[in-house]
């Protein structure tokens, strides 16, 4: 039994019957539309030049701080973020350390060794060892003690932020 060739209403422009396969696509015009495209450019211009030109503030400010102001001229870079309240030390928004009055020197405190070290072998592990010191941003109050500000700072050398970075609000004035 013999089967018969395929029927097909849509010519291939392969073979059979090619000449008027082209011939009925010479009538319709193609053109584009300037307007949508030109929309388009235009968003995606804004778009870059907001994201290129995004310069000022990169760490958010706890609410509940008071920074300390500065004179300093160099902007802050996003890094790890450490928030040292009243009551609570804050690594990345996430309570590690309860703030209490056993503020005896100006050791290390533990927990957050261990937290920050996770999060270095964390990073190391994500972006490869790429030899550059790992920075850490610290946020605290302007009423902060300074031995509990150096109980934070001994523990991010610890577990090895090698540059710290105090987040302060510049001060106003030139």
């Amino acid at each position: 039994m013999a089967m018969k060739p395929s029927q097909r209403k849509v010519p291939l422009l392969l073979g059979y019957k090619k000449n008027k396969a082209i011939m009925r696509g010479k009538d319709k015009k193609v053109t584009l539309n300037l307007t949508s495209m030109i929309d388009m450019f235009t968003i995606l211009v804004v778009f870059l030049l907001k994201s290129y030109s995004a310069e000022g503030q990169l760490i958010t400010i706890s609410d509940s701080l008071t920074l300390p102001q500065s004179v300093s001229a160099e902007t802050v870079e996003l890094n790890l973020d450490i928030v040292v309240s009243r009551d609570v030390i804050l690594v990345d928004g996430d309570p590690v350390y309860e703030i209490g009055e056993q503020l005896i020197d100006g050791s290390p405190i533990p927990l957050l060794v261990d937290r920050l070290s996770d999060h270095m072998e964390y990073t190391l592990a994500s972006r490869g060892n790429t030899g550059e010191d790992m920075e850490i941003n610290i946020q605290a109050d302007v009423a902060t003690p300074a031995l509990l500000l150096q109980k934070v700072m001994a523990s991010c050398g610890a577990a090895g932020y090698v540059t710290q970075n105090l987040a302060v609000i510049k001060a106003g004035g030139e």
